[in-house]
């Protein structure tokens, strides 16, 4: 991953305490961001982009799919498939949490999917992944400033991708991971998707999040998905 320097620069122009800067560091995560770059041709197609597969689900567009087999174990920190295919079905037109407006289907290894139309290859990159949001705490006095910090800072550390796997979400208005009341805080982000033929200038993000223990028994039909927008 990205050395964190330009993160720490900002944290001390702004005179957030060195050692504070680095307990936030200790909570960097690793994230597998998937994007259409020339500069990793050569690497294994980790996931398409828009197009049509042969998988379909009434009422509910195709967004992407993720080839689990292209993405290396340490990519993220979150117990992910080691094999098979998971399609991202989404109405972005109607996001109410109320609605059933999403779908993910796992395809065990040895599932060919058939493709469509003009989908994007896109290839794996492992980035740093920190909260742009964070709260004041007793172990972080200056947590909202050190989340703008990575607001102000990520860019030169990481690209992102149109899809990403693991670690924190970008949040604009609501953490989908803790922001919901729920009866644990074994919840995880498992994807989220910026980008594609379904998705307006709104800036949204259509994010998925799973319990680590219905990720590791690929339970996906139990993720939940949310949609935040920028306006």
């Amino acid at each position: 991953m990205a050395a964190m320097d330009p993160f720490r620069d900002e944290a001390r122009s702004r005179g957030i305490p060195e050692a504070e800067v680095e307990r936030w560091l200790e909570t960097v995560r690793p994230c597998a961001a998937l994007e259409e770059t020339d500069e990793h041709a050569g690497s294994p197609v980790a996931g398409l982009l828009g197009g049509q597969p042969d998988v379909t689900v009434a009422g509910k567009p195709f967004l992407a799919l993720v080839d689990f087999a292209a993405v290396p174990a340490d990519a993220t920190d979150i117990p992910l498939p080691s094999d098979g295919t998971l399609l991202f079905f989404a109405d972005l037109e109607d996001t109410d949490p109320e609605d059933d407006w999403h779908q993910l289907v796992y395809l065990p290894a040895g599932t060919a999917v058939a493709m469509s139309g003009k989908p994007a290859e896109l290839h794996l990159k492992v980035e740093p992944s920190l909260p742009n949001r964070g709260t004041d705490s007793a172990r972080f006095p200056h947590g909202h400033e050190l989340g703008s910090v990575w607001w102000e800072t990520s860019g030169q550390m990481r690209d992102g991708g149109a899809v990403q796997l693991g670690g924190y979400p970008w949040v604009w208005n609501v953490d989908p991971v803790t922001d919901y009341d729920r009866p644990d805080d074994d919840w995880v982000l498992l994807a989220t998707i910026s980008r594609g033929e379904q998705f307006g200038s709104d800036l949204g993000r259509a994010t998925w999040v799973i319990r680590r223990a219905d990720l590791a028994a690929r339970r996906f039909d139990r993720a939940e998905a949310y949609y935040d927008s920028f306006d």
